[in-house]
């Protein structure tokens, strides 16, 4: 038993997941470079290259030679665009483990010259544009956005762990989806992942603003969505198991909230059979393990919620949505077919998980 808390805990100090590829795309971090201080990547076609921020140390190089620094790249209206070949490489220079994200997607791809922006410390970004798609890098912990502001259709805008290219592709599920048009501009939802896409659902004006925090403590009121997910989500199942870098390795949430309605909806996808998710509302406690979905409406004037959860396996993820709601809001609109399920830890695993935790 007790190589098995060994084996257990050791393994939580290998969580640092990072290189995530879509059919288009990749996009790479700073494990991806650890230890050799360089990583290849190709462009079948040409291609764009989107970073975070600016830096002179790290560079992209082809045979040895220098082609272009982050500098350069964060500053590229519209993204620094590649030649076509199998022999970039990704090269730090300078102080080794230096947080980034780099974005590279092929010209092939949908949605392809989609803005793309990299909200900074102590300064976001307030897009306000008619595209449809506008994609977000970040290396902090969490990017939360705010002031949208559109005449939506049901359903929209819409928020994916993704880049522009796959947005709105089927086999991904949106961290948020947004119930009406007040719930739109009313919710704050605060998503800790490296890249996100807000799919306005339309061409035309709108606007939304990005900023960098902390994961902890999303926003919570009557009439809001709060989004909760396992730090790197992604939700594409063609890459099942891959998520983005991410130091934070837990989520705990406690509040009471008064509110007429309470809709949950959850996907998650655990890899390791002594990690759960602990989901409690009122009196009703749920235990999620392994793969699946869960969705429930509760009806009371009062909420109090408990979330817990502890990373284990590098490849799990989940992501969630509350909203909570008055008897006069609009009907919750939902595109996504979702079932219930409700699983219980054996007791063995339970026992580990919480002598983990102490």
């Amino acid at each position: 038993m007790q190589f098995l808390y060994v084996y257990i805990a050791l393994s939580l100090l290998h969580l640092n997941c990072a290189l995530v590829s879509f059919p288009y795309s990749q996009v790479y971090q700073a494990p991806d470079i650890t230890g050799t201080n360089k990583a290849n990547f190709k462009c079948k076609n040409t291609c764009k290259v989107y970073v975070d921020g600016p830096t002179a140390d790290i560079i992209v190089t082809k045979n040895g030679q220098t082609i272009v620094t982050f500098n350069i790249i964060a500053s590229a209206n519209g993204g620094f665009e590649l030649a076509a070949s199998d022999e970039y490489m990704i090269e730090n220079r300078g102080e080794p483990n230096r947080d980034f994200v780099f974005y590279v997607v092929d010209s092939k791809a949908p949605n392809y010259g989609s803005p793309v922006f990299a909200p900074q410390v102590m300064l976001g970004i307030a897009f306000k544009g008619s595209s449809r798609y506008a994609t977000f890098l970040s290396s902090f912990e969490a990017i939360e956005f705010s002031s949208f502001a559109g005449t939506y259709p049901d359903g929209y805008p819409r928020i994916y762990a993704t880049g522009f290219d796959a947005a709105g592709d089927e086999r991904c599920q949106p961290v948020y989806q947004a119930r009406s048009q007040y719930n739109a501009e009313k919710s704050w939802p605060t998503i800790p992942t490296a890249l996100l896409t807000v799919d306005f659902g339309f061409e035309g004006a709108h606007t939304v603003s990005a900023n960098q925090v902390k994961a902890a403590d999303p926003m919570k009121a009557t009439g809001v969505t709060t989004v909760y997910t396992s730090p790197g989500y992604v939700g594409c199942s063609f890459n099942n198991g891959q998520n983005y870098h991410s130091t934070v390795s837990q989520v705990i949430e406690q509040f009471t909230l008064a509110a007429d309605r309470l809709d949950v909806e959850t996907v998650y996808d655990l890899k390791s059979n002594v990690e759960g998710i602990q989901f409690n509302v009122n009196d009703k406690k749920n235990l999620f393990v392994g793969t699946n979905s869960y969705s429930e409406h509760y009806s009371k004037d009062t909420f109090a919620v408990l979330l817990s959860w502890y990373k284990i396996a590098a490849g799990s993820s989940w992501a969630m949505q509350l909203d909570f709601g008055t008897d006069v809001d609009p009907p919750i609109i939902t595109t996504t077919k979702i079932g219930s399920s409700l699983s219980v830890l054996p007791t063995l695993s339970v026992v580990i998980v919480q002598a983990l935790l102490r």
